[in-house]
């Protein structure tokens, strides 16, 4: 195996292993065995089981969700299609999503800073695009001037990502066994009733 793919490997591994487990109890022996080398190949890559952490994590703060320019919005129809958009790629299934979920969770707890870095790339990225329409939205497509975008779309945001890591990370969907899609339409659904209800 050449070196990229070894080194990609051991992140795909790791993030397996974070997936079933906390990030203490995981052991270098155990992500070089899950990765079918030595531990000593291992160390050829990384220098610390952090190090590797920290692989994935930069892996997946270079992932990104649709953006667009907010004045490429220019109908509330367009305003609905981008939304829609942005959370098909938040629900869309991945293999990875609930292990990169509890990683997130996991690092998030110890206040890492890459937990921080990617709140700034949803708040600079969607959330500002919403915002921005929003009050584009109180001006010219009738929406309520009392809505607080700031709040109303950190709400919006947050319920759809929390019914994700509900699902996945919790194991909630044992229990409720809900469709995210369809949860995912009635959010907007309700998004654009709140913004118009006066």
């Amino acid at each position: 195996m050449k070196g990229k793919e070894r080194y990609k490997q051991i992140l795909d591994c790791t993030l397996e292993l974070a997936g079933e487990k906390p990030l203490a109890a995981i052991r270098t022996a155990e992500i070089a065995r899950r990765a079918n080398i030595s531990e000593g190949a291992l160390f050829k890559y990384f220098n610390s089981k952090e190090e590797i952490f920290d692989g994935i994590i930069q892996r997946y703060l270079n992932t990104n969700h649709p953006l667009v320019n907010p004045e490429n919005i220019t109908s509330e129809s367009d305003f609905k299609d981008y939304i829609n958009t942005y959370l098909e790629s938040m629900i869309v299934a991945n293999p990875q999503r609930k292990s990169y979920l509890r990683l997130l969770l996991q690092i998030s707890m110890d206040q890492h800073s890459a937990a921080f870095q990617k709140y700034e790339k949803i708040k600079n990225g969607f959330h500002s695009i919403l915002n921005n329409r929003i009050e584009y939205g109180k001006v010219h497509w009738g929406y309520d001037k009392k809505i607080k975008s700031l709040i109303h779309v950190r709400l919006f945001h947050s319920s759809i990502l929390m019914l994700v890591i509900g699902q996945e990370v919790f194991g909630f969907d044992k229990y409720d066994n809900l469709d995210l899609a369809e949860i995912k339409n009635i959010a907007i659904k309700n998004f654009f009733i709140l913004l118009k209800k006066r």
